[in-house]
């Protein structure tokens, strides 16, 4: 896994006035993280790598030029190494970068990474949130984390307003899919169409509605058909 998964959360928006301690602690939690090819594992054969190779060099390019046009726009990289590649010119295999603080001036700001690439966003108010959601072209999932009680009605009210921007709201919980019998959609440029197992069957269904008034010998006839249809076979 090396971020290029449609589920993981793609940008991080922070209270500024936590942004530096939540940076902090990213930081030591994304060091932390075994880097090598699929099959490697850490010394002690406990873990295997969880952040791998990208799959060609095109994708690497792309990293970089996200990672130099933050730099160059005020960001930094706040891990250790970060967005260098392990294994040499002919690699693929690129530590993570943290990039801290990201602006809407950015690249990466704007564009869906699918990388090994974390931009982390400090705002002062919910207008950069709503107003990021509404103006993304991108759409497919969203978390909401807040442990402050207080907030819970802020948390609700994000909720209602990202329904109609978002295909899946998470509530202190990371982006992920759901049941398969949950519909998995997605908004704008992020996703077409819904799946689940009723959604998929829907998609390749034509619905006949069979109508009747409730009264004389219609309930036998409905119960009959209940009991011994076979919807399914051809004529």
């Amino acid at each position: 896994y090396n971020g290029q998964r449609c589920t993981a959360l793609k940008m991080l928006f922070v209270p500024k006035e936590n942004a530096k301690d939540f940076t902090t602690k990213l930081v030591k939690r994304v060091e932390s993280l075994p880097i090598g090819l699929p099959w490697q594992t850490t010394k002690d054969g406990s873990t295997y790598s969880q952040i791998t190779p990208l799959p060609n060099h095109k994708r690497v390019s792309y990293m970089k030029s996200l990672i130099d046009d933050a730099l160059s726009k005020g960001a930094s990289i706040m891990n250790e190494n970060g967005g260098s590649i392990i294994g040499g010119s002919a690699s693929t295999l690129m530590v993570p970068a943290v990039l801290y603080p990201v602006t809407s001036t950015m690249k990466v700001y704007h564009e869906e990474q699918f990388g090994p690439v974390i931009p982390i966003v400090p705002y002062g108010s919910m207008d950069e949130i709503i107003n990021y959601g509404r103006d993304s072209e991108y759409g497919q999932q969203c978390s909401i984390f807040t442990s402050d009680v207080n907030n819970a009605n802020v948390a609700a009210s994000l909720v209602d307003q990202f329904s109609s921007v978002f295909g899946k709201i998470n509530i202190n919980s990371q982006c992920g899919r759901s049941p398969d019998t949950l519909p998995f959609s997605g908004r704008r440029s992020s996703a077409m169409g819904v799946m689940s197992v009723s959604d998929a069957l829907r998609e390749f269904s034509v619905p006949t509605v069979v109508a009747y008034k409730d009264k004389g010998i219609n309930g036998d006839i409905v119960q009959n058909i209940q009991k011994s249809s076979n919807f399914m076979e051809p004529l």
